[in-house]
């Protein structure tokens, strides 16, 4: 398909337990490249989050910040999608990576996509907490709170489903293919449920090792905050805020310990929904590339 239109729709059956397999073997295979991936956009986000806790807590700061924190995640996206794709050699991930259309692509999905999920998963949120604040002197409060939660249960896995449907996105702008949320959409028809099983079959193990370290790191980190420990009437905002100064070396690994796990989610991830883009849409380089520069 390589800078050629498209097929209309998926030339191949997506093998689940096959992309998977795949999937983590790229990423164990080579933890070099993924080191040398990681390095230059791992410390852009640990220098953004250094800025997030340092600037005041406005909105609009916090909004803008927020948005910026997605580009180091497009460059490490960019480089890994290309590597899954090209191999070791031609889409060896440079060093010191420079910003290039292809990274413009793929921020701007990230932020659609984002966006998409905002416009989702909010307003129906804030109603469906508006009603269960209304319903709550009523006899009912049980049910409309129980309706709420799988009324939410329900719009995140539409998110996610339609999410991993528009995932093709990302390693075609990777690949500086011509391709559009459309053409993802017709790619995935009739094998959405298999490529959401993809991706959550490759993240789970990730996840679980992320969501391990994140309890232990909380456990030392944020102790939890009990009456006696409200003292001179200080509240619970102000404790917190104490103990976050007096201890600050020990945010700061955490910080660093959980953004390079984060990495290491985006890379299965990413290598999952290439490895599904290449079989779905019968992708080749139209030419073998010359390796990336150092």
């Amino acid at each position: 398909m390589s800078h050629s239109s498209p097929p209309p729709a998926a030339v191949s059956r997506l093998p689940v337990l096959a992309t998977v397999r795949e999937a983590y073997g790229v990423v164990l295979g080579e933890p070099g490249l993924l080191l040398r991936a990681v390095a230059a956009p791992f410390l852009l986000s640990i220098l953004i989050a250094g800025l997030t806790l340092a600037m005041p807590a406005l909105p609009l700061v916090s909004f803008i910040l927020a948005i910026a924190g997605l580009a180091p995640y497009a460059i490490f996206g960019v480089a890994w999608c290309r590597l899954t794709l090209l191999g070791p050699e031609a889409g060896r991930p440079p060093l010191a990576p420079s910003w290039a259309p292809r990274h413009w692509r793929f921020f701007g999905y990230q932020v659609a996509l984002a966006i998409i999920a905002f416009g989702l998963i909010v307003p129906p949120l804030l109603i469906g907490t508006f009603q269960v604040a209304t319903a709550a002197s009523a006899s009912n409060s049980g049910a409309a709170a129980l309706a709420f939660l799988l009324g939410e249960i329900a719009v995140v896995f539409g998110v996610v489903y339609l999410a991993a449907r528009l995932s093709f996105v990302f390693p075609a702008a990777a690949a500086d293919e011509i391709y559009t949320l459309r053409h993802a959409w017709a790619h995935t028809r009739g094998q959405g449920m298999r490529l959401l099983g993809t991706i959550a079959l490759s993240i789970v193990p990730a996840v679980t090792v992320l969501w391990v370290i994140a309890q232990i790191l909380g456990i030392f980190a944020l102790p939890e905050i009990d009456s006696s420990v409200l003292q001179d009437g200080k509240s619970p905002e102000e404790v917190i805020r104490q103990y976050l100064i007096d201890n600050a070396g020990l945010i700061i690994a955490a910080q660093i310990v959980m953004t390079g796990m984060s990495y290491l989610v985006m890379a299965v991830t990413m290598s999952a929904i290439s490895i599904a883009f290449r079989i779905s849409t019968g992708w080749v380089p139209a030419v073998a590339p010359p390796p990336a520069k150092v």
